[in-house]
């Protein structure tokens, strides 16, 4: 007799990459946000750059990347049995040689993304890092563990590259490890929930 297996409460991460921006006057807009607001803000970022949410119509590019967003957004709703979700913000990131993100979730927010403007995964620019937060770490020893997979893994990491789309339940922990390079990694972050 074959055991029936049913996936409750997966923590799914999504990923995609895309071919229909204009990553150039996204990094030319990262640029200028820096160059307009020097300061940003601090949430998660670790000796990088944040920009304060962009506001819809405040670039073309910004808002054609936010339809594609939508896009992949209606099909994770139907996958996942909920109600089309809204964009609740959307912000520029600059990970600077040696800045990295400190591990964070998104309170509020049922999907995250990030989506990779410019990021190239042979300098060691960051990955993005997920955590398991079901603490299975009392209950599976690093002894009982045979070999690492989906079920026994503590973290998940994804190699940061232009084009590259990741979407993720809010509430999922993440972090970006340390630009190890001598170029800016950047990135655009954006949350959705309910409509």
């Amino acid at each position: 007799m074959a055991m029936h297996n049913e996936l409750w409460f997966p923590s799914v991460i999504w990923s995609a990459v895309i071919n229909n921006v204009d990553n150039s006057a996204l990094k030319k807009f990262a640029y200028n946000k820096i160059k307009e607001d020097p300061q940003g803000r601090t949430i998660s970022n670790n000796k990088g750059y944040q920009s304060v949410d962009i506001k819809p119509r405040e670039n073309a590019e910004i808002d054609h990347l936010v339809h594609t967003l939508d896009k992949e957004m209606l099909e994770i709703a139907q996958q996942t049995g909920l109600k089309m979700p809204k964009i609740y913000n959307i912000w520029v990131n600059v990970n600077y040689p040696g800045s990295s993100n400190n591990m964070h979730h998104h309170i509020g927010a049922i999907f995250s993304g990030v989506y990779y403007v410019d990021a190239d995964p042979k300098l060691n620019q960051g990955n993005i890092s997920f955590e398991r937060t079901d603490n299975a770490e009392y209950h599976i020893s690093p002894s009982a563990i045979e070999k690492v997979t989906y079920f026994t893994a503590q973290q998940s990491n994804y190699a940061s590259s232009t084009g590259g789309l990741f979407i993720f339940p809010g509430w999922l922990k993440h972090k970006v490890g340390t630009n190890e390079s001598n170029k800016d990694r950047i990135s655009i972050s954006f949350n959705y929930g309910e409509a």
